[in-house]
């Protein structure tokens, strides 16, 4: 994997990923059982679009539904059949979770171990075979816990453990959460498109903007800069 932070959708709405792949440098789509409940109607359609949109060169990671390990594994296999090598399946960290990880690590299926919220949770998910773990940032700050702060230890503890599983941050509410993860060891954050857009927006980016237009077209009305060339 590249060392650059990869950024994913947190979303199902298949418009909203036209529009942002477009033009934002993402990695790939995540979805999970709340998401398409609330954002569409035939889970199948709306996936095979997705992957469709992404294309083969990004990730599209989506749940388990089930609750055994057997179970998971099945879902797996059979969504990986359908989407492909760059298919993650996400399994919680419970203890058929784990049992779920081990089995699909050993048919070469790629794992997110997602609903992390300790440090203890990431390490076993890891010790499982997990690709990556997810830490709920938000959800651990509703807690009264700090969520970049446990990613920060999740990044300590596998750095001295040397672990190869990854952390892909999830639950934000806000660009400084982002930052914060991504500054504190997070490989990867999966966020929703208005915070993807949120990422680039600054009000004097915009200003300046409009400084540079009123500046140039006092001087020369219309013409672009290419009308001199």
């Amino acid at each position: 994997m590249s060392k650059l932070i990869k950024i994913f959708l947190d979303t199902a709405n298949v418009e909203v990923i036209r529009e942002i792949a477009g033009i934002y440098p993402i990695d790939g789509v995540t979805t999970n059982p709340s998401v398409l409940a609330k954002e569409c109607d035939n889970v199948g359609d709306t996936l095979m679009s997705i992957s469709k949109i992404i294309g083969e060169d990004r990730f599209l990671h989506v749940q388990t539904t089930a609750a055994t390990a057997q179970e998971m594994f099945a879902q797996a296999k059979k969504m990986k059949a359908v989407f492909g090598a760059n298919f993650y399946v996400k399994i919680p960290i419970t203890e058929q979770g784990l049992k779920a990880i081990t089995l699909c690590k050993n048919a070469d299926i790629n794992v997110t171990a997602t609903a992390v919220f300790t440090p203890m949770q990431a390490l076993l998910a890891a010790q499982s075979g997990a690709d990556y773990v997810a830490p709920y940032i938000n959800r651990i700050d509703n807690i009264v816990s700090d969520g970049v702060d446990v990613v920060a230890h999740i990044s300590k503890l596998f750095s001295v453990q040397d672990v190869k599983t990854r952390i892909l941050a999830a639950s934000f509410k806000n660009v400084q959460q982002v930052y914060g993860t991504v500054a504190n060891g997070a490989h990867a954050v999966t966020i929703s498109g208005e915070l993807c857009k949120e990422l680039l927006f600054h009000p004097y980016t915009e200003k300046s903007l409009d400084d540079f237009r009123s500046d140039w077209e006092k001087k020369f009305g219309k013409r672009e800069i290419t009308d001199f060339i």
